[in-house]
């Protein structure tokens, strides 16, 4: 590959800043473009576009990747791929790279931060973590930082993956899905817009429980949540990843509480989001002009 890029084109999803877009200024032989969104015609300089940044929201599927065939990079301020078509990706020689732990803390600490305010806050009877019971799941890097928290707080804490997983004593457990449900504090962790629980999972739930989603998307149908909800009393708090795109009758059901921040994005996530940015397309130019972010 080349030591610099034709043209890199910054997709709304990105929010660069101006320290990035500066960084960026190297790398491309034309002014990097920053769009408000897709255009409607391709045209002018982004037609030549070789590199592409994205975020978790920007729609990167076939339809728009071939509308430039100058494309060889795609770099994505996300730790999801979902959408980005990657088969076309693969066929056409694109090459794909996703960031990886840059919102673990921020959204360990929203989890954290809403599990004490909701025991303590959210009804008149301040009560206590310890004692009760955290079901998640999902066991990834947020997960088991979400677990380390809640063990401290003396919690016991339960999570269910695919596959059974040992831990070692005293720490969160493994189990099955239907002990993980009945719990009450319920935090999914589960991969991006994939709905893995429906209407019968949903009623293990205890009424009262409360159950903490920042997913990307939601962890269920939207009719199957409102439809449950609708029949319950306990609360269930979104950030803005999980809410997203959600419909006004979700956003209006009693006991749903949308908070209108992204939970990963802190000021810390924010710079490491975009270093990741950065080291990615030094890693993806020629080897030997190789240059610190």
């Amino acid at each position: 590959m080349t030591s610099t890029f034709s043209q890199i084109s910054v997709l709304p999803g990105v929010w660069p800043s101006a320290e990035l877009m500066e960084r960026l200024r190297p790398m491309s032989e034309r002014s990097p473009l920053v769009l408000d969104e897709w255009p409607s015609a391709v045209r002018g300089s982004f037609a030549t576009t070789d590199a592409i940044l994205a975020g978790w929201k920007d729609e990167l599927g076939a339809e728009r990747l071939a509308q430039l065939p100058a494309l060889r990079y795609i770099g994505l301020r996300a730790t999801s791929t979902d959408r980005v078509d990657l088969d076309y990706a693969s066929r056409h020689g694109v090459t794909v790279s996703p960031i990886h732990g840059y919102g673990d803390i921020g959204t360990i600490e929203f989890i954290a931060e809403q599990l004490l305010l909701q025991a303590r806050h959210a009804t008149p009877a301040r009560g206590e973590l310890s004692g009760r019971r955290l079901g998640m799941v999902g066991y990834g890097n947020v997960g088991q930082g979400v677990g380390r928290i809640a063990t401290a707080l003396g919690m016991d804490v339960v999570f269910h993956t695919p596959r059974p997983r040992e831990t070692p004593a005293g720490t969160p457990r493994w189990a099955p899905l239907h002990e993980v449900l009945a719990t009450d504090y319920l935090s999914f962790h589960s991969p991006a817009y994939c709905h893995v629980v429906g209407p019968e999972e949903l009623k293990i739930i205890p009424p009262d429980a409360v159950v903490l989603l920042t997913t990307l998307g939601l962890p269920m149908a939207e009719t199957a949540l409102v439809e449950w909800q609708r029949a319950r009393t306990g609360k269930v708090v979104l950030d803005l990843c999980a809410g997203h795109g959600l419909s006004a009758t979700a956003r209006q059901l009693p006991g749903l509480e949308l908070h209108e921040l992204y939970a990963a994005r802190t000021t810390e996530s924010v710079r490491r989001a975009e270093a990741g940015l950065l080291a990615n397309l030094v890693s993806a130019l020629d080897p030997g002009e190789r240059r610190s972010p």
